[in-house]
């Protein structure tokens, strides 16, 4: 007798990821599901026996620790081994992000088995995401936030294989953008990227031409030129403002990069706006 649940949540369309649905179930011997078509995508993961998993022409066995994705309107069929039927977990989500992050996971059409890598951590987030639905206060954000935990250990620590290093690199990008005001280095980016510092070094200077950390002080400087020229703030806050603790290592990159101090770059600038 086969033990099951399932769980649907209201989310709003559209949204860089949402969450739709998730379960479990202890499946019986031989039990199938398909040909069926799903809208959004879905990923199962066994946390023990094994069953079969079919999409096209391809046939897949999957057993514990592995997991299988199903990819928006494609027609699959998967089924219990009569032996050893599996048991496992699922959940069903889209969004505008979800392709590229299961493509960060290795995931996609080309590939649809999934290996855990976690240490069991998968494991652990996607039954207390289940299990999450047995509380009281749970809510659509808690619900989302543990969605993105359990995409977060499916990742791996190293890029797939396949991965587009302009990918990488756009992270890197879009991190530096938007944190240069505050206390980062490479070390941060590069933990936050998801990849070692050396490789993130190597990767960035071949697509942008300069090493991270020449890249964020150039960006720091050019926020800052910018600050200059539009606003009448004071250079010391210009200068915290951009990331800079140090008004003195402020003044003398800034001299280095545009040929003269902070304060004569705001009157230049002025006086050739006035003209």
């Amino acid at each position: 007798m086969a033990e099951v649940r399932e769980y649907h949540q209201e989310t709003k369309s559209g949204g860089a990821l949402a969450f739709y649905f998730c379960g479990w179930e202890k499946c019986s011997p031989g039990h199938a599901f398909g040909p069926a078509v799903r809208p959004h995508f879905l990923f199962h993961f066994v946390l023990s026996g094994k069953g079969i998993y079919e999409r096209g022409d391809e046939r897949y066995e999957i057993g514990t620790g592995q997991g299988f994705l199903i990819l928006p309107g494609e027609s699959t069929w998967y089924r219990a081994d009569q032996e050893d039927p599996w048991e496992y977990c699922w959940i069903g989500f889209g969004g505008t992000e979800a392709d590229g992050i299961l493509r960060e996971c290795g995931l996609g059409k080309e590939n649809p088995i999934y290996r855990d890598k976690s240490g069991g951590l998968l494991r652990r987030e996607m039954m207390q995401l289940v299990d999450s639905f047995g509380h009281s206060e749970v809510n659509s954000y808690m619900l989302l936030g543990r969605l993105y935990l359990v995409l977060s250990y499916m990742m791996p620590k190293q890029p797939a294989v396949g991965m587009v290093l302009q990918d990488y690199v756009n992270r890197a990008l879009d991190f530096i953008h938007n944190n240069f005001g505050y206390d980062i280095g490479v070390a941060e980016i590069a933990r936050t990227v998801g990849i070692d510092r050396t490789y993130l070094y190597r990767i960035f200077t071949q697509q942008v031409g300069q090493s991270p950390k020449r890249y964020l002080t150039a960006f720091r400087l050019r926020m800052a030129a910018g600050m200059l020229a539009e606003t009448r703030l004071p250079v010391t806050e210009i200068a915290l403002s951009c990331g800079f603790k140090e008004v003195s290592l402020f003044d003398r990159q800034f001299g280095a990069a545009y040929g003269c101090p902070p304060l004569q770059y705001r009157r230049q600038t002025r006086g050739r706006m006035a003209d």
